[in-house]
């Protein structure tokens, strides 16, 4: 059984709390025995200290759980204190007094919650799936599976309340919301990144760099308290940032403890090399307990032959399971409880290069083509590579962003040159017309092509950046957390805070993060320039697990959906297998064998 809760709200204002696998520290609960005030709360609540400067009232005790936290600054402060909560978590709050549920996610959407209603009674829980059997005739939510094949970004949580259920609504990250028994819902407060980015002015980089290490060093402290604790390390300058960083705060403790490090290592040619970076970090000395796991094994779209975890929605990074899972299962065979990445990194330290964009509708064109050849020339590219799509593309009306062909074919493209924004030709016309996914690809080119660019896309990519399939799905039903410290909501708004030629320097890989990291990292890592991709596992696990692939769609019951041409779609794979088409088309076939693989199992389940 997956770790969560649920909460049952009847008419009559008495709520049942139901905990999976209690346990577990992951899920903790909290009740006041006088009034009958309880809160549960999957995760961990961050900056206690702080919490303490802001609500005195509530430190009356010590805490034995983040629920008993979350419950005395709700006594004494309301859902105001709520609101300032920090951390990775989702939290239910009963209050007695008025017979009503409060559901609160954190910014980045760490864990999930949903809720529904059926005969006057409110279900809330962290498990989809579990709501879908309560009710008597859950029906599967096409337009969401419609929004799920046209969303061109890599993403966990779609960024709608809609489910992939009609009657389950999603409570999205940064939301509270009030739940009564009379069948009420109201969105009290949420999180607007808008006020948290504030412009900071006339700042030098060494500054910078010194005020994001702080942030940074404070963001990993928060993760590694009372935890036996673990990091992913792949010799990249994100992940070694963060070991380096825990390895010497767990050093400096009364009483030290070691950090383990996770690595894949490989001897395919491609990522081979990648090897050298990890031996720097873990030469560096100090409490580290290095573990290396055979990459090779871990090729993408390993999981079709192997048990694919119970899942709410599908997944369209379902292909990297193998690569997730292995790290995981040895964290677990460790006895760990939580694991550090360096995810979301390139969200914040580095910049989109769309204020091209912006410097060309101001007329600024010149502007735009000195900072394009500059980009080119550090890159070795051409110029037209650089300025058509981060200079002139957004400023193409929507409608025709992926050309007259596709405008003509109704927003459909043609295998193997599909575009971001185009319906793959295996998809039904029926189904592409009921569901407008052409208006679907048209609205999210409109909120990323809105002035300024550099800020609308930054701001899409909070949104995806939203949820962690393998912490929900992988590490918590082992008991273990993972946390993303590049992530912390105060380190985000810091860094989009900073003026963008802090963040963004051609030919500079991440310049903040190596202003603020010097004499830190090893010089090799902090100044590479060039980092191993993962193209090789992608191409070796699809052309070797193409017969699975094939039988999975051919034998899919996906059809009674009627979404998808099952022998487009094998015929697109069988091309794509032999290097026909790039990655970014091939992620269209990802998304859609990761609906087909979910749907199956959720027949299979139900």
């Amino acid at each position: 059984m997956r770790t969560g809760f649920e909460v049952i709200l009847e008419a009559t204002g008495k709520p049942e709390f139901h905990l999976f696998s209690p346990a577990n520290s992951l899920v903790t609960f909290a009740q006041d025995s006088a009034t009958e005030m309880a809160v549960v709360l999957m995760g961990r609540i961050y900056y206690e200290d702080d919490l303490k400067t802001r609500f005195p009232e509530a430190f009356q005790q010590d805490f034995a759980s983040d629920a008993a936290l979350a419950l005395a600054i709700f006594q004494h402060y309301d859902a105001q204190g709520l609101e300032k909560l920090e951390g990775e978590f989702a939290l239910l709050v009963f209050d007695p007094k008025r017979s009503c549920l409060f559901a609160l996610r954190d910014p980045l959407g760490n864990f999930p919650l949903y809720w529904t209603r059926y005969n006057q009674t409110t279900w809330v829980s962290t498990n989809l799936q579990l709501l879908a059997q309560r009710l008597p005739q859950a029906a599967i939510n096409r337009d969401f599976l419609a929004s799920f094949l046209m969303f061109p970004y890599a993403f966990v949580d779609l960024p709608t309340e809609k489910t992939a259920f009609e009657e389950i609504q999603r409570i999205l990250p940064g939301n509270l919301l009030v739940l009564s028994p009379d069948g009420r819902t109201t969105k009290i407060w949420s999180w607007d990144w808008m006020n948290q980015i504030q412009p900071i002015e006339n700042i030098a980089p060494q500054e910078a760099g010194l005020q994001f290490f702080h942030l940074f060093r404070q963001a990993v402290k928060q993760r590694i308290q009372d935890e036996k604790i673990a990091s992913h390390l792949s010799g990249g300058m994100d992940s070694s940032s963060i070991v380096c960083i825990a390895r010497d705060l767990l050093a400096a403790e009364t009483f030290p403890r070691r950090l383990i490090t996770l690595s894949l290592v490989y001897q395919m040619r491609t990522l081979a090399g990648e090897t050298d970076y990890i031996q720097m970090v873990v030469d560096r000395g100090g409490a580290i307990e290095p573990h290396y796991v055979d990459g090779d094994t871990a090729l993408d779209f390993q999981w079709f032959t192997e048990e694919i975890p119970a899942h709410d929605e599908p997944y369209p990074g379902l292909f990297h399971l193998a690569m997730e899972k292995v790290l995981v299962d040895v964290a677990a065979q460790m006895g760990v409880t939580a694991i550090m990445s360096g995810g979301g990194a390139e969200l914040i330290i580095e910049g989109n290069r769309m204020h091209l964009a912006d410097f060309m509708r101001q007329g600024h064109w010149n502007k735009a083509l000195q900072e394009a050849r500059q980009w080119a020339s550090a890159k070795n590219q051409s110029l037209w590579s650089i300025l058509y799509p981060f200079g002139i593309e957004p400023l193409i009306p929507p409608v025709l962003r992926e050309g007259f062909p596709a405008l003509i074919r109704r927003g459909y493209g043609r295998w193997p040159n599909l575009g971001l924004f185009t319906i793959p030709p295996w998809v039904l016309p029926d189904f592409a017309k009921q569901h407008d996914m052409w208006g679907k690809a048209l609205e999210t080119i409109g909120q990323i092509n809105r002035y300024p660019v550099e800020q609308s896309l930054n701001l899409l990519g909070l949104r995806a950046s939203a949820g962690n399939w393998a912490a929900w799905n992988l590490a918590a039903p082992l008991g273990i957390r993972i946390c993303q410290p590049f992530l912390d909501p105060r380190l985000i708004s810091y860094c989009l805070s900073l003026p963008r030629e802090l963040r963004e320097i051609p030919g500079v890989p991440k310049p903040l993060l190596q202003v603020a990291m010097h004499e830190i990292l090893p010089e090799p890592i902090r100044t590479r320039r060039f980092k191993g991709n993962f193209n090789e596992v992608y191409w070796q696990g699809l052309a070797k697990n193409l017969p699975h692939l094939e039988e999975m769609v051919a034998q899919s019951r996906i059809d009674d959906l009627g979404i998808l041409d099952k022998q487009q779609l094998i015929q697109a794979m069988r091309q794509h297998a032999i290097g026909i088409g790039d990655v970014r088309s091939g992620s269209r076939i990802s998304s859609s064998l990761a609906a087909i693989a979910w749907f199956d199992q959720m027949k299979a389940n139900r």
